[in-house]
């Protein structure tokens, strides 16, 4: 026989590690089938989640239904028409998954790798995180468990693997490496990233529809985070929940049905997209900074009084880099709870002490809720704006432009600053006096190059470049 070279022997060591952790992790990881009445929608709950539009054209189709001629047919029993995975997080039978996958199911079958099934029910629910929690009915004392593993310890370059069941393809197994950590601008702020409160583990490990809520593990086979959503056909992109954050979430969600989470109320940016903020705090790399505080959010009361430009660099001494970091941060303290926050005011440092308060299951509208439907209005990055008659613009002292009537909590407009009242004269430093040109301005804005809004607030001329938020 010939000689084993060391370079195939380590290979053959490598790819004997590989083979380990498949057996040892896949007994934990679960098929989860959804059904669902035929009448309700025309789509899965994936189909409906809000980061599906992220996905390619051609990769929509398994998560919608086919409805042909079915509105000549009498409503049929729940169909199992949809499918994703998951895994057993304790021996009582509870799984975790994406919310996405079993959102709106009217029943659910979760299945084995040894062939068992099981009925299941939700446990628990959190949108916000894309996070469900399952429990089994009739659970037997033998369940294999994954392990969970520390993401915040987690190395960029480090094997990933990732487990599930894409394409209905049951308990497939693909390799990479985690590519980043700490991705926030995962999703564009028009399509509802505004509003996460976390970050994300990249993987270029390949993933696809069916893998969402199956585990991504380390070579230890410990679970390093929660499959959650791919970025475009064969990128090499996809993202999964950090192991810890969703541990934290899958323990409320187990013990109350619910994970609550707390708010301050402010209105913030990345130091990093403020050139002129970055002025006043030299030395100062990382960092959020206060747009505007809101009238009717806890921070209003926060002693001393926080302002707009403030720097927020710490969280209960916990450092702070970006918005998303600072919303993670303060959402996991308990409603009640004082936050003292680190903040740098030019050259001053200061120790702003917030009691933190449960954050509304939807945050309330700025402005009215009701325009009235002779008023021929623009909907702009969540922005309801209306043009000036020549009356109005007269009295607001401009030329013409288009006040801001209505404002979205979560927007990127409302995280920068803008507020109802303000009257916009040009976006992207062409004026805006008409329909015709606010369409045009619409039609041509980039979120991600940045869209500069001039505007007129209170007789004083101001101006917000909105954008997505760095990674």
């Amino acid at each position: 026989d010939r000689p084993i070279s060391p370079a195939r022997e380590l290979a053959r060591q490598l790819d004997q590690a590989f083979v380990e952790v498949a057996d040892e992790v896949s007994p934990a990881v679960v098929v989860i089938d959804v059904a669902q009445r035929d009448e309700d929608t025309e789509e899965t709950p994936a189909a409906r989640h809000p980061w599906f539009d992220l996905l390619p054209e051609e990769w929509r189709g398994p998560f919608r239904r086919d409805r042909a001629e079915s509105d000549d047919k009498p409503p049929g029993p729940p169909e199992f028409n949809g499918q994703g995975s998951g895994m057993i997080i304790d021996p009582e039978g509870r799984i975790l998954t994406n919310h996405h996958v079993v959102e709106d199911a009217e029943r659910i079958r979760v299945r084995l790798k040894d062939g068992r099934s099981f009925e299941a029910e939700v446990r628990g629910l959190d949108a916000t995180s894309d996070l469900a929690v399952l429990q089994l009915k009739g659970a037997p004392k033998d369940l294999p468990v994954v392990r969970f593993g520390d993401s915040d310890a987690v190395r960029i370059g480090q094997f990933a693997i990732a487990i599930g069941a894409p394409f209905r393809l049951d308990y497939t197994i693909t390799y990479g490496h985690v590519s980043a950590k700490g991705r926030t601008s995962v999703v564009p702020s028009m399509l509802g990233g505004g509003m996460m409160e976390q970050d994300f583990l990249q993987t270029d490990a390949n993933i696809n529809p069916g893998n969402s809520g199956g585990p991504l593990v380390n070579i230890d086979g410990e679970v390093i985070g929660v499959i959650s959503m791919i970025r475009g056909l064969n990128s090499g992109i996809g993202f999964a929940i950090p192991a810890n954050l969703a541990r934290e979430i899958g323990a409320r969600l187990v013990a109350d049905g619910k994970f609550v989470r707390s708010w301050l109320g402010l209105s913030i940016s990345s130091l990093r997209d403020e050139e002129e903020v970055q002025a006043l705090v030299p030395g100062l790399a990382d960092g959020v900074v206060v747009i505007d505080v809101r009238p009717d959010g806890p921070a209003r009361e926060a002693r001393p009084a926080l302002e707009a430009r403030d720097v927020i660099i710490a969280v209960d001494g916990k450092t702070v880099t970006n918005p998303a970091d600072f919303k993670s941060q303060v959402s996991r303290k308990p409603p009640g709870s004082v936050v003292l926050l680190k903040v740098q005011r030019q050259a001053e440092s200061l120790q702003v002490e917030v009691v933190a308060a449960e954050k509304p299951a939807r945050i309330p509208l700025i402005g009215r809720t009701r325009p009235s439907p002779a008023e021929r209005e623009s909907y702009f990055l969540g922005m309801t704006l209306k043009v000036l008659s020549s009356a109005e613009a007269k009295k607001a002292q401009v030329a013409g432009g288009i006040v801001v009537t209505q404002l979205e909590a979560d927007s990127v407009a409302a995280a920068r600053g803008v507020l109802v009242g303000d009257v916009i004269t040009e976006i992207n430093h062409r004026p805006v006096t008409s329909n015709r040109q606010v369409s045009e301005a619409i039609q041509n804005a980039n979120l991600a190059r940045g869209v500069v809004l001039n505007f007129t607030r209170d007789g004083k001329s101001d101006y917000r470049i909105l954008k997505d938020a760095e990674e």
